[in-house]
C-alpha cells in the first residue's frame, strides 16, 4: 500500500510546497513528464530517484516511503488554527500524526466537516439576506398569525356573541390557520428541496448548471463536436430562460473562437498564466483574459481559477467559486476583496494576495471597467471582476513588497475574524 501511494504522497508535499511539477522536476534532477508519471502513481522510484526528490522536498525520505501524509499534517493544523484559543503543541504535530494516526485522521475528518458546515451557514445566510421568496413568505407568514390572534381575541373576549356571528369569525379562523399552514410547508419545501429542486431553488440559471456540470469548460462547443442548437436540446428549458441560455452560450462560442483554447494554453504557459500579459500577447482586453482563465480545462498541468464579476452596487453578476472561496449570490461579501476597491480605480489592474481565515492562500487580480459612456455632470456605469487562484506557484513571482496582503473573509455571518474594523455583523457562531 505504502508503494501504491508514494506518488501521491509527492503530490501533496510538492502542492504543500507550493512547488509546480516542472520545478520539483528540475531540482531533483528528472524530467517533468517522468514525474507527472510519478505523482500518478504509474512509475515506482526507490533509491537515487527518491532521496532525490526527497531533498528538493526538504523532508526525509521516510515520510514519502513509509507514508508520512503531508495533506494529513495540514488538515490538523488547520482544525488548530480554527481553534486558536486552545493552545497546542504545533511544533510537535507530526509526532503526534505518526504516534496516533487514528486520532489525526479523526481531528481532520472533524476539522474538514467544519469547514463544509460554514461554507452552508455562508450560503443559507446569502439566501435568507437577499432571497425576495423568502421575503414574501415571511410577509404571508406575519398577515395570517396577526389575522389569527385578532379573529381568537375577538371570540375570547366576546362570549356573548351571536351564533351566525361567532361562526363566521371561527371560519375566517380556520381559513387563515389553512393558509398558516401552507405556506410553512412551502417554506421547508423551498429550503429543503428534492434532488431534481436543488439547483433552481437557489435561482441558479440553466446556463449556470450546465457550467457547474461540466466544471466550467464547455469541450463540445469549443471542439464544434457539438453546436448550440444541440446543446440547447439536451436541456428541459423554453421562453425566457432558453433566451438568456442562448445569449448564454453564444457568448462562450465567442469566447472561444477569439481565444482558441489550444494556442491560449500554449500562450498561457509560455506566459505563466499572467493575466496583463496574455492581455497584451493575444491584443485583447483584461477582463476576456480574465473569463478565458477561469474556463479551462481541469488538468493537473493548468491552475484552477475562480471569477466573481459584479455591478458597481456590488450585485454579483456572474461566479465561479471554488471549493475553498465561497462566493455570494446576491452580494454581502467581505469589503476588503479588492473587486470592491477596483470600483474606484476603473481600468487600472490590483493585484493581491489574500489569507483566509482557515489558512488558504488565494492569489487575485482585480479589474473595473466602464460599460457606458460618461455623460456631462454623470460617472460612467462601472462593473469589476476578480480572477482567483490557489495555484499562485504556477503564476510568476511578484515580490512581496508589491503585492498588498490581506487578511480577508468571507462574510461577515461565517468569518472568525471578530475584531476587523470593516465587521459589519456578529460572527454566527460566536459564543460572546
Amino acid at each position: 500500500m505504502a508503494s501504491t501511494l508514494l506518488g501521491t504522497r509527492i503530490r501533496e508535499n510538492r502542492k504543500a510546497m507550493r512547488l509546480s511539477q516542472k520545478d520539483l522536476a528540475a531540482t531533483a534532477g528528472v524530467s517533468a513528464s517522468y514525474l507527472n508519471l510519478i505523482e500518478h502513481n504509474k512509475r515506482g522510484i526507490a533509491g537515487k530517484t527518491l532521496h532525490a526528490i526527497a531533498r528538493a522536498l526538504e523532508i526525509d525520505p521516510s515520510e514519502l516511503s513509509e507514508g508520512m501524509n503531508q495533506a494529513l499534517l495540514d488538515r490538523v493544523r488547520t482544525a488548530a488554527m480554527r481553534n486558536a484559543q486552545i493552545k497546542t503543541e504545533g511544533d510537535r504535530l507530526e509526532e503526534f500524526a505518526a504516534r496516533f494516526p487514528g486520532f489525526a485522521r479523526l481531528i481532520a475528518r472533524q476539522s474538514d466537516q467544519i469547514e463544509i458546515r460554514d461554507e452552508e451557514f455562508a450560503i443559507l445566510s446569502d439566501q435568507l439576506k437577499h432571497d425576495p421568496y423568502f421575503a414574501e413568505a415571511m410577509h404571508l407568514l406575519l398577515s395570517n398569525i396577526t389575522t389569527i390572534r385578532a379573529t381568537s381575541d375577538i371570540l375570547a373576549s366576546s362570549p356573548d356573541m351571536p351564533q351566525n356571528t361567532a361562526q363566521r369569525f371561527i371560519n375566517n379562523l380556520a381559513s387563515e390557520a389553512a393558509k398558516l399552514s401552507k405556506t410553512a410547508e412551502e417554506i421547508f419545501d423551498h429550503f429543503e428541496p428534492s434532488a431534481d429542486e436543488q439547483v433552481t431553488s437557489l435561482d441558479t440559471s440553466a446556463f449556470e448548471v450546465l457550467l457547474e456540470q461540466n466544471k466550467f469548460h464547455l469541450a463540445d462547443l469549443e471542439s464544434g463536436q457539438m453546436n448550440i442548437q444541440q446543446i440547447l436540446s439536451t436541456l428541459q428549458i423554453n421562453g425566457n430562460e432558453l433566451e438568456q441560455t442562448h445569449a448564454s452560450l453564444q457568448s462562450y462560442a465567442e469566447m472561444a473562437r477569439s481565444l482558441p483554447i489550444d494556442p491560449f494554453i500554449e500562450a498561457a504557459k509560455k506566459l505563466q498564466f499572467d493575466a496583463i500579459a496574455l492581455a497584451e500577447a493575444f491584443s485583447t482586453n483584461l477582463m476576456a483574459i480574465c473569463f478565458r482563465l477561469a474556463h479551462l480545462p481541469v488538468r493537473d498541468d493548468l491552475p484552477t481559477f475562480g471569477l466573481i464579476q459584479s455591478d458597481a452596487s456590488g450585485a454579483v453578476l456572474y461566479r465561479k467559486q471554488l471549493n475553498a472561496f465561497s462566493l455570494p449570490r446576491y452580494g454581502g461579501a467581505c469589503p476588503l476583496w479588492p473587486v470592491y476597491r477596483s470600483l474606484s480605480q476603473p481600468l487600472q489592474p490590483i493585484r493581491a494576495m489574500l489569507d483566509m481565515p482557515m489558512g488558504d492562500r488565494f492569489h487575485t487580480i482585480s479589474f473595473a471597467y466602464p460599460t457606458q459612456a460618461a455623460q456631462i455632470g454623470m460617472p460612467p456605469l462601472t462593473e469589476a471582476i476578480m480572477l482567483f487562484t490557489p495555484d499562485y506557484a504556477m503564476l510568476p513571482k511578484v515580490a512581496h513588497g508589491q503585492t498588498p496582503q490581506l487578511d480577508v473573509g468571507l462574510q461577515c455571518t461565517v468569518c472568525s475574524r471578530l475584531n476587523c474594523p470593516t465587521r459589519r455583523e456578529a460572527y454566527l457562531l460566536s459564543n460572546k
